[in-house]
């Protein structure tokens, strides 16, 4: 197919989107005249994707707020503008497949799914691989290249591009909050999505705290960068108020007008240390060294890809169901009533001999 008008269908996440970028540099290297729309149903993912010279059209349309009828006639007017519609991994939904249906192009790539494959109309797509879940999210998605004749995709890291304005601009956070541009910083996200609760993959609040306290002891010339969204503002203040006396005071919560500010002081880290959020796969796109906390997703599908890091994942018998998570419209819940055992039975300690092996820090020298 040459001068091919591809459009990429909607997704969730920042980390979702985030993950569709390795096979969007190898469509632009492997076929340059393609031109690729990225349609986008939150402003913050198609902030994170700003800048990326593999995208040509960068745009949003708030489906949810735009209710279904508005909705239809946005994906209705998207008839006749392209040829390929690719829905990225995972893409479980009706919305998503309708969307790419009612775009009328005749190429329609995807995946089918192990749950509610067909509820979700997944045979809409006309260009289907069944999902491998032995597989991250990246290489799902290379492997959809394959129906544009791209073969043996190369595995690139995530990318995010910030402009030196936004560079800059960190800085200037950095000196108005009192945070010494030449300390060492360790950025941490206590936070995830609250969508379809997803709030129950949080690693517990004080558990964040006791690792600052752990880290400071063991290095006591860093600081502290609590970061999240606004709705996460009184989530960093916790973390931060159950630290040690000795610690707090290096704890700083980070309030960014949005998500490229944030991304931009990010940077500005050596460790980062996450649950798993989106927040974590901007630290992989960024390179940074990444320690991420799993309970009931699977690091398999969204662990840090192509960067330094390190996974903590539940262990023990007791815990032996996670992870337990799924790509489908369920919202999360504990299927054996465990109330999420599988994060609160991770030690800070745990976390703490992670980061020590990942920076190459002397050990401490008792447990926490």
């Amino acid at each position: 197919m040459s001068n091919p008008r591809i459009l990429v269908l909607p997704l969730y996440g920042i980390g979702d989107a985030l993950m569709t970028t390795p096979a969007l540099k190898n469509i632009k290297e492997k076929i340059p005249s393609a031109r690729i729309t990225y349609l986008h149903m939150f402003k913050t993912t198609r902030d994170i994707l700003a800048g990326n010279p593999n995208i040509d059209d960068n745009i949003h349309f708030p489906f949810l707020e735009a209710g279904r009828l508005r909705s239809v006639r946005f994906a209705l007017g998207l008839r006749g503008r392209f040829d390929v519609a690719i829905n990225f991994y995972p893409s479980n939904r009706r919305d998503y497949n309708m969307a790419s249906f009612l775009s009328g192009c005749r190429v329609r790539i995807g995946h089918t799914y192990k749950m509610n494959n067909f509820r979700e109309l997944n045979f809409l797509k006309n260009r289907t691989l069944p999902e491998d879940d032995r597989l991250h999210n990246v290489e799902e998605n290379l492997r959809l290249l394959g129906f544009l004749g791209i073969e043996a995709p190369r595995p690139y890291p995530l990318e995010a591009f910030l402009a030196e304005e936004e560079d800059r601009a960190a800085l200037g956070w950095m000196a108005e909050n009192g945070v010494d541009e030449g300390a060492p910083l360790v950025g941490l996200h206590p936070g995830t999505s609250a969508f379809k609760e997803h709030v129950k993959r949080r690693w517990p609040p004080e558990r964040f705290s006791e690792l600052i306290d752990g880290i400071s002891s063991l290095r006591p010339e860093h600081r502290f960068l609590l970061f999240g969204g606004p709705e996460e503002a009184p989530l960093k203040e916790t973390v931060r108020g159950k630290c040690a006396p000795s610690s707090r005071g290096k704890v700083h919560a980070v309030h960014a007008p949005g998500i490229r500010q944030t991304a931009a002081i990010m940077k500005r880290c050596q460790l980062f240390i996450s649950n798993d959020s989106g927040l974590m796969h901007i630290a992989a796109a960024l390179q940074l060294p990444t320690v991420a906390i799993f309970g009931p997703t699977d690091p398999r599908w969204v662990s840090p890809w192509k960067c330094p890091s390190r996974v903590i994942r539940p262990a023990g018998p007791a815990v032996s169901c996670a992870p337990c998570f799924r790509y489908s419209p369920v919202p999360l819940k504990c299927w054996k009533r465990l109330d999420f055992k599988c994060l609160a039975d991770i030690s800070a300690s745990r976390v703490l001999e992670a980061a020590v092996s990942l920076m190459g820090w002397p050990p401490p020298p008792s447990p926490l």
